[in-house]
């Protein structure tokens, strides 16, 4: 696989991983690919990590089962945290969202070359990667390099010049120089990946960074008025091609990714959660949908909003936008729930990527779906993935307003009415 560009490894103690050079992809394709002139669909896979890490050589992301059924896959390597999504002067801004950009032409010109089709392009993506496939979609200088989108687990999140600009000066001032590309520039790049880690453990102080403190990063796509205008859903609702069709949707549990493994989740108390809805302005039935039960700890109540907040509604959103732009959309939850971590991580974010690429016999894979992996699962969601890549539609019912059929994929993956109604309500003028 190739390095990734400089990054923090997933370890407790920061490290720095990959290394400085030209941007890379990862490219696998059936055996049979150089021996005849059929042409495959191509799937172009963005991977996620905060806006901070993104490493598509990760073995969860090998492509093998994909090529073993006909699809020319590429998984992308971009640039994050300082070097991708900081805001500096005298550079461009979002400057890892144009790296994919620059991928996705180079995948067109060239992916013939490894037996790809360039007229059927299926851009997909997860958490950062799928928040990614939104802001493509939106911008009408990339949503004409794909033909299909897919998102999993999009989050819409994004800050102002102003709000990027005052990140920029706080790492700086937390690495003891100006703020400007010279003295970035000379920084060593172990330095800058643990500042990149310092200052978003910084960022969650809810009284200097507001709203920035919920979201768990300080690196976030910059809105600059050209890539993304006012904001990520309203640049996808304004500027996104409706003859593209998608597939948009999410775990069930996405944030107990983020709070089972370090137990934070048993520390979360009643204030924390009140002070996240007043902060959200939901309305004043939030605190009666969020309600605690029975078997609830305030850590699950607060996990059950913090997935609404980060992932969940973002994906409804985007999935009714869309719908009313013309877009043929199809939505699915993941509600397959892991045993690992003694049960307590369920339908968490990133566990749905290994079923995605059915790489859940992975020794990476085992720490998100744990001891007892679906085969079966892993089979029926790649196979709903490589038809969409090959057809334009997965195999279950089209989403609508009438109807908003979602396919379920669990032990019995089935579709359902959208279980999120009454969330949903709460989340309809939320400003993403």
């Amino acid at each position: 696989m190739k390095p990734p560009v400089p990054q923090p490894g997933r370890g407790k103690n920061v490290t720095l991983v990959g290394a400085p050079g030209d941007l890379t992809v990862n490219i696998w394709a059936p055996e049979d690919a150089f021996s005849d002139n059929e042409k495959r669909p191509v799937m172009v896979w963005l991977p996620g990590g905060a806006y901070i890490r993104a490493d598509a050589g990760e073995s969860v992301y090998d492509g093998s089962h994909f090529a073993q059924k006909g699809v020319v896959i590429v998984t992308v390597n971009y640039r994050v945290g300082v070097d991708g999504f900081m805001n500096i002067d005298g550079a461009p801004d979002n400057r890892g969202t144009l790296d994919q950009i620059l991928a996705l032409k180079w995948v067109k010109n060239n992916i013939e070359d490894y037996g790809g089709d360039p007229s059927n392009i299926t851009l997909f993506g997860q958490s950062a990667g799928a928040g990614s496939v939104a802001i493509l979609l939106g911008s009408r200088r990339a949503n004409t390099l794909f033909h299909k989108a897919i998102m999993q687990s999009p989050p819409m999140q994004a800050i102002s010049k102003a709000e990027a600009a005052e990140v920029t000066r706080a790492f700086a001032k937390k690495l003891n120089i100006e703020p400007t590309l010279t003295a970035l520039s000379n920084v060593a790049f172990d330095a800058l990946v643990k500042g990149v880690v310092d200052i978003g453990n910084a960022v969650n102080n809810r009284r200097e960074w507001g709203m920035l403190s919920w979201g768990g990063t300080a690196f976030l796509p910059v809105v600059d008025g050209e890539l993304i205008i006012n904001s990520p859903i309203l640049s996808l609702k304004n500027g996104a091609n409706p003859s593209i069709p998608t597939i948009v949707g999410s775990t069930d549990q996405e944030s107990r990714l983020y709070l089972v493994p370090g137990n934070e989740i048993e520390t979360i108390d009643e204030r924390k959660v009140s002070l996240f809805l007043h902060d959200l302005n939901l309305g004043e039935n939030a605190p009666k949908v969020y309600k605690k039960n029975r078997h609830d700890s305030y850590g699950d109540i607060y996990a059950d909003i913090q997935s609404d907040y980060t992932f969940r509604m973002p994906a409804i959103h985007i999935a009714e936008l869309l719908t009313e732009k013309g877009n043929t959309v199809w939505k699915y939850n993941f509600g397959w729930k892991s045993d690992a971590y003694g049960g307590e991580l369920g339908a968490a974010h990133f566990v749905d990527v290994p079923y995605t690429f059915d790489t859940i016999d992975t020794k990476e894979a085992s720490n998100f779906v744990g001891n007892n992996p679906s085969e079966e699962l892993s089979q029926a969601m790649q196979n709903y993935w490589v038809r969409f890549a090959k057809q334009g539609a997965p195999g279950w019912s089209e989403y609508t307003k009438e109807s908003r059929k979602t396919m379920r994929f669990d032990n019995q993956s089935v579709e359902e009415e959208d279980p999120n109604s009454q969330k949903r309500a709460l989340w309809e003028a939320f400003e993403f």
